[in-house]
């Protein structure tokens, strides 16, 4: 009767097992409910399948909604966009909904099934999310900044899959990383980085640094109780996938299928008209945009219009018409640097997106090219995610 199948103490320790559970799930509960005050009170807009956050006190809501594109901002001005993941069935068709306790395995199927959601713009890919050992780069700076063993580039990969997975997205930067004032310009190579970068519209690109300097930078913006950082190789995907949903979600249903069909190859295939480009040309009338005729020399300001192929660096937001979802210059302007490591063991850093010396049909948003670890040039920059 003691510890038979049916025992008295058998049962005594299930009730004890269900009692758990359901203290557990009853904080649980009580904590979203907390969180749904939080943004309510704040003015955060959200739903079931996502649920932004305000990294801190320092952040409020500045404009938009979640289906043209969420904006916060904080209190120096650094406006981040809501990149929203949905937290379905549909995205984790493997992982599934419900995961509390996080294994080793959950994180494969949560990558894995973010995967197949981004598939059309992995394009077959062999480059990974995977650690890149630096024990032999001969630049010491790079070596001493960069991840110093596979824990520690998991440790925060598990902790942007959890995020994205807990939450329904990621913050990202609204802008280019940027500098604000030009005699701050990097014009040339420097093992030096010390000036924290910026997040705002008419500012200049933080270029001339090389992934892990990017890395380094990244990671000192204020961020609250959150982690600001480069993007894994799967946000940049995931932004995409954002951008292509939203399109196809705000248009007619008799129009969607074509709406999507021309989103898809404005980001996969030819990006010349969203983006600031070597073939694009454009005609700027923000008064306060600038832009350099020789990579970033100097600078003029003032309406511009351009005439024929030629290369233009333009500081960020330079035009509403490189605005996609309320993000700038995803496509075109500067080249971004990413976590995500490459399939070439020489060049195992990777660049996403196009530049502006470049066609938009060569480097599309959704491309993605090669360098080697002490690489840094005046048409590659960054951008900054915040992840809970």
């Amino acid at each position: 009767m003691l510890t038979g199948k049916n025992g008295i103490l058998k049962r005594a320790v299930e009730a004890k097992e269900k009692s758990e559970s359901a203290q557990q799930k009853e904080k649980t509960n009580l904590k979203e409910y907390e969180n749904d005050m939080e943004r309510y009170v704040a003015g955060i807009p959200f739903n079931e399948e996502t649920k932004p956050y305000l990294p801190s006190s320092n952040f409020k809501y500045k404009e938009g909604d979640l289906d043209a594109g969420l904006v916060i901002q904080d209190n120096t001005g650094n406006e981040y966009v809501w990149i929203e993941v949905p937290k379905t069935e549909k995205v984790y068709q493997t992982a599934k909904l419900g995961i509390t306790n996080f294994t080793e395995d959950d994180y494969t199927k949560i990558e894995n099934d973010l995967h197949n959601y981004t598939e059309i713009y992995r394009k077959g890919a062999k480059w990974t999310d995977t650690f890149y050992d630096a024990t032999n780069d001969e630049n010491e700076a790079n070596k001493a900044d960069w991840f110093q063993n596979e824990e520690e580039y998991n440790t925060l990969k598990q902790k942007m899959l959890k995020s994205i997975y807990e939450n329904g997205g990621f913050w990202l930067g609204r802008y280019e990383a940027g500098i604000e004032d030009e005699k701050d310009i990097r014009k040339d190579y420097s093992d030096i980085v010390t000036l924290i970068p910026v997040i705002k519209k008419n500012v200049y690109s933080y270029t001339y640094v090389t992934r892990t300097q990017a890395k380094k930078l990244a990671e000192q913006v204020e961020s609250g109780s959150c982690t600001s950082s480069l993007m894994f190789g799967v946000q940049w995907d995931l932004v995409l996938k954002f951008i292509e949903e939203k399109t196809v979600a705000k248009t007619e249903d008799a129009n969607k299928e074509l709406a999507r069909t021309k989103i898809i190859n404005d980001l996969n295939s030819d990006s010349t008209q969203i983006g600031n480009y070597q073939n694009n040309h454009w005609n700027i009338t923000n008064v306060l945009a600038k832009y350099s005729e020789n990579n970033g020399g100097n600078y003029a300001t003032g309406i511009k219009q351009k005439k024929m192929d030629s290369d233009i660096l333009l500081s960020t937001a330079a035009s509403e018409e490189f605005k996609l979802m309320n993000i700038y210059d995803l496509a075109g302007n500067v080249i971004e640097w990413t976590l995500e490591k490459t399939s070439f063991s020489e060049y195992p850093c990777a660049r996403r997106g196009g530049f502006y010396n470049n066609p938009g049909s060569t480097y599309p948003a959704s491309a993605r090219s090669t360098y080697y670890t002490n690489f840094s040039y005046y048409d590659t920059g960054f951008r900054i995610s915040i992840i809970k």
